[in-house]
């Protein structure tokens, strides 16, 4: 018995009580063609009834071992590691805080760090430009080397007591370049007006050839709606699209610019909104004439609120108790990418993974790793932060692979357990070296 089939083994044993046999559904293998089976034949059988819940959950463990073997539940070997470290980006770039600087314990991003995406090591650390204090957005054109980031000045109110921060100036917009040897250019301003104070940014998101940038908006007002405009970096031509009195533009994943995603023909432009516990994901051609938002076409709806009696879910239906939600468009159009949680009563499990669906019909083409959580639903989200031209290969915020039985934090303060940026191609997965603590960032890295 190997190291990982005991852990599940020792981890099952101890919420076998909790294990019914109707917990335990009939295992559906792949059939010769890669189809999942829907029972029938010789070997479709249900658990008889004298099945007792230690079996079942030995039954389990078979499952999940197996699952676990083809998945890859544990690290990569240093040289697979390798290989899939030169897979992404070799630079991303970082809004973190800075110590010894007023407002820096309230998690503001008071500098940008250009950082090598192998290594971990900071290539260039940049600070807002005057009078700018905070950076709160930042967007990539990784394969070309070009980044945009928003930049703000904040002030600090007192509320009961309370520092608050608080907007006290337009949001700004700049770029910078980095060549392939690593050479960071200065930030300079981008020719597009400032967004007002009173405006909320929602998202950012660099074209792959970095030639044109959406910005994602909504403006208060009698009919507050959401606004997406495309500008072209270098003439400074801007176009508007607007959709009065509906949900805004957005996403809950510490501004990773998940909520826009642009595909490789610089026309296709995926944007994602909130409606009554859906989560949407609509597609829209910039290069097509009008200017309304209603324009776009429905790629994806997923039932993002989690209610339900059972707690039995499928890929792509629910998500944890924080509501996470963010999706990415693939360069190649083909797919929507998004993180995923199947959550069960009976056992008390949770599994997290990546799921893809296809653009054009929305249903699920592929599940990428599958991180196993028994006796507890961990509270922690996962997100998808960059993704290849096919999505064989994505930049993600992960659990640690495997499965996982008790938490990092010590009992009464939450079922929180570590988590981490990594590289994920198929179900090989390693994480990110010299990547800086999640709980120290408001704003997630930027490829």
């Amino acid at each position: 018995m190997n190291a990982l089939e005991d852990q599940v083994r020792r981890a099952l044993r101890e919420t076998a009580e909790d294990i019914t046999p109707m917990d335990v559904p009939p295992l559906r293998l792949p059939d010769g063609t890669g189809r999942a089976s829907a029972g029938g034949g010789r070997w479709a059988a249900r658990w008889p009834a004298w099945v007792t819940p230690l079996a079942a959950a030995a039954a389990v463990v078979a499952v999940l071992a197996a699952t676990l073997a083809l998945t890859g539940g544990q690290r990569e070997p240093r040289a697979r590691t390798d290989a899939l470290l030169a897979s992404v980006p070799r630079y991303y770039v970082m809004l973190a805080s800075s110590t010894g600087h007023g407002g820096s314990n309230l998690g503001w991003p008071l500098r940008a760090e250009i950082r090598a995406t192998a290594t971990g090591r900071i290539v260039a650390a940049l600070a807002p430009p005057r009078p700018d204090n905070v950076f709160v957005m930042a967007a990539a054109a990784s394969g070309v080397g070009r980044y945009v980031l928003a930049a703000q000045r904040m002030a600090i109110q007192r509320q009961r007591n309370i520092r608050v921060p608080v907007p006290a100036g337009p949001i700004r917009l700049y770029q910078l370049s980095i060549s392939p040897s690593g050479q960071v250019s200065a930030l300079s301003p981008l020719p597009f007006p400032a967004v007002p104070a009173s405006t909320t940014l929602y998202g950012l998101a660099l074209t792959p050839d970095g030639r044109e940038l959406a910005v994602a908006t909504r403006a208060g007002g009698p009919r507050p709606g959401p606004e997406i405009q495309v500008d072209a970096l270098a003439t400074g031509a801007q176009r508007v699209w607007t959709w009065p009195g509906a949900q805004p533009v957005i996403e809950s994943l510490g501004g990773t610019g998940s909520a826009l995603s642009w595909a490789a023909d610089d026309r296709t432009l995926a944007f994602g909104q909130l409606i009554n516990g859906r989560y949407n994901v609509r597609l829209l051609d910039t290069a097509a004439p009008g200017s309304s938002l209603a324009a776009s076409r429905p790629a994806l709806s997923l039932d993002w609120s989690g209610r339900s009696d059972s707690r039995r879910f499928h890929h792509g239906r629910a998500v944890n108790d924080n509501d996470t939600f963010g999706a990415l468009l693939t360069p190649d159009g083909s797919k929507i990418i998004c993180a995923t949680i199947t959550q069960t009563r009976h056992p008390l499990a949770s599994e997290f993974a990546f799921t893809e669906f296809s653009a054009q019909t929305g249903k699920v083409v592929a599940v990428l790793g599958r991180f196993w959580f028994l006796g507890r639903w961990p509270q922690q989200e996962q997100a998808v932060l960059w993704t290849n031209t096919d999505g064989s290969t994505l930049l993600v915020q992960a659990h640690r692979p495997g499965v996982t039985r008790r938490p990092a934090t010590p009992p009464g303060q939450g079922a929180t357990f570590r988590v981490e940026f990594g590289v994920l191609h198929g179900h090989r997965y390693a994480p990110l070296p010299g990547q800086r603590r999640l709980g120290q960032l408001s704003i997630y890295p930027a490829w």
